[in-house]
């Protein structure tokens, strides 16, 4: 639900966050940890939650610090500097009212965003998109989720929450490989294609779309209907 250029808000992330650990890193060797750490991530298999996976790996080689020492400083991080990332992103065109729309016609609606964040940070994101004040039936983060996308346990899991079945689902996205995976489980895609829609994907997605091609000579996800986000009523509504 908002548009950013991705690879320039990790690198902003990362300037913004690194002074949390000065006294224990440099910006280059935080910087690579924080990669290295949501790499990781991504890869989790479901044992522990995904702040859990990204905690644990980034403090395998600190012995200064303790879990609960790493978790506050991105807990702080995340209260403080990180809501400046908020100028580099845009609220997408007819994404506030879509969810209304959605919401006012008794659908569940999931913020379905790729598990990264914690909840803090995942709060101001929906501000940034301006849809904090609607009544969301689930918003996905590292805390109540324990896969990242493109996995299909992580839609299963989705499932498992709410409730329904694949078929009775549309996942709406802009990213043809992490959201479209959803069509692995059954579920409806729907590809946000239009240019002004459409966020730039960087490295994280790029490293996502390489994962899910793995021992694949041409991974393809099904495509149900494409266009823009605007035009998502008329797949929900007719």
């Amino acid at each position: 639900m908002i548009l950013f250029d991705e690879d320039k808000f990790l690198l902003e992330y990362a300037r913004l966050a690194a002074p949390y650990f000065s006294d224990t890193l440099d910006g280059q060797t935080f910087f690579r940890k924080l990669l290295a750490s949501t790499m990781h991530m991504m890869k989790n298999n479901g044992a522990m939650s995904n702040v859990e996976a990204f905690t644990n790996h980034f403090l395998a080689d600190l012995p200064s610090l303790d879990y609960e020492s790493c978790y506050n400083r991105f807990d702080q991080f995340y209260q403080g500097a990180f809501q400046h990332l908020g100028s580099l992103t845009t609220p997408a065109i007819a994404g506030r009212q879509l969810v209304q729309h959605a919401l006012e016609a008794g659908l569940k609606v999931v913020i379905a965003t790729n598990p990264i964040f914690p909840e803090r940070a995942t709060t101001h994101r929906l501000k940034w998109a301006n849809i904090a004040d609607l009544d969301i039936n689930l918003i996905t983060d590292a805390e109540n989720m324990s896969y990242c996308k493109p996995r299909p346990e992580y839609y299963q899991k989705i499932l498992e929450i709410l409730g329904n079945q694949p078929q009775e689902c549309l996942m709406v996205g802009n990213d043809p490989v992490s959201d479209m995976s959803a069509s692995i489980i059954g579920i409806r895609t729907y590809l946000v294609e239009n240019e002004e829609e459409i966020a730039r994907l960087g490295m994280v997605s790029t490293h996502m779309g390489n994962q899910a091609s793995e021992g694949v000579d041409e991974p393809q996800f099904q495509i149900d209907w494409r266009g823009s986000l605007h035009d998502v009523e008329h797949v929900l509504f007719e």
